[in-house]
């Protein structure tokens, strides 16, 4: 495995020099490896060309193989220590960025009351990875946005409800319209709309936006607290889920305005996984999320 790794790192850098330095090793250490290859599989599959290289078809047949097989290893080891983990009663838990940073604490204390001796993993990513992992089947089940457009995710997993929210029109403090109570389609004509990088909820803002015949000019932002930051900083405006902005709103930071005939919302779900009977700490930890947001709910409607 080793040489193998010595070898297509060789094949990436293209010189032995830069592969010494990626490996921490001496130059000599990267020719004794590809020698040791060579004379392994009878044949040369690196010819040196000055400061550079170039492979043999020898070479470009190993380096072809040589990087399924590492990355056969790499998931041998991955699936090792997932089966570990449930060997010592650890919990993988995979979650959104979103809902991780502004409900897991709640969750995981009213967890921990009851299940002390439970050990909780957390993975904590944005839509687009816990979606690759889903259907790669790292994990057989996360706690995510759920998109109605996503066919491909509804095919293979079964969603269960957990809360839907609004996704409110957000402006800096110093806009113009915060002095307003309502907007009307009209005014967003031509405004700039800061979006976050996931495509399915840039495709349902957009398509709203169309719906009231808004022409907008879109910028790509990398998460919720860069849009936020941007916003405060007069470079747009953006329709973002309340619970990112509300401490925003609160300090006056921020201002929210509703628009006339434009009401959005998102839905958070659990994505398991068809066919697959999950075990009784799965089934509980899901159990105890439920209910987590079955009291906010009840709690928003006293309110």
């Amino acid at each position: 495995m080793e040489r193998l790794s010595t070898f297509l790192t060789l094949c990436e850098c293209g010189s032995y020099t830069l592969a010494a330095k990626k490996h921490y090793c001496s130059q000599p250490t990267i020719s004794h490896h590809i020698q040791q290859l060579e004379e392994q599989y009878g044949a040369p599959l690196i010819i040196r060309e000055g400061k550079t290289i170039r492979l043999t078809e020898q070479g470009q047949i190993l380096r072809e193989y040589a990087s399924q097989v590492l990355t056969l290893v790499e998931e041998s080891e991955r699936r090792f220590k997932q089966s570990l983990l449930r060997q010592q009663h650890i919990l993988s838990v995979y979650v959104s960025n979103y809902i991780s940073e502004h409900f897991f604490s709640a969750i995981l204390e009213r967890y921990y009351r009851d299940r002390a001796d439970d050990l909780l993993e957390i993975h904590s990513y944005c839509y687009n990875d816990l979606r690759s992992f889903l259907l790669e089947g790292r994990t057989n089940y996360a706690i995510m946005p759920n998109y109605a457009q996503d066919e491909q995710l509804h095919r293979h997993f079964r969603s269960v409800p957990l809360f839907q929210e609004p996704l409110v029109l957000v402006v800096p403090k110093s806009h113009p319209w915060q002095q307003r109570k309502l907007l009307y389609a009209r005014d967003l004509n031509r405004q700039t709309i800061l979006m976050a990088q996931s495509d399915f909820l840039r495709e349902q803002i957009i398509e709203n936006l169309r719906k009231i015949r808004s022409r907008n000019q879109f910028l790509q932002m990398s998460n919720f607290n860069v849009i936020k930051k941007s916003i405060m900083s007069g470079y747009g405006i953006a329709f973002l889920p309340y619970e990112t902005v509300k401490s925003e709103i609160a300090r006056g930071d921020l201002a929210m305005i509703k628009v006339s005939g434009l009401t959005m919302s998102r839905e958070n779900s659990i994505f398991i996984r068809n066919g697959v009977t999950l075990g009784e700490r799965e089934t509980s930890f899901i159990e105890q999320v439920r209910q987590h947001f079955r009291l906010l709910r009840q709690e928003a409607s006293f309110a």
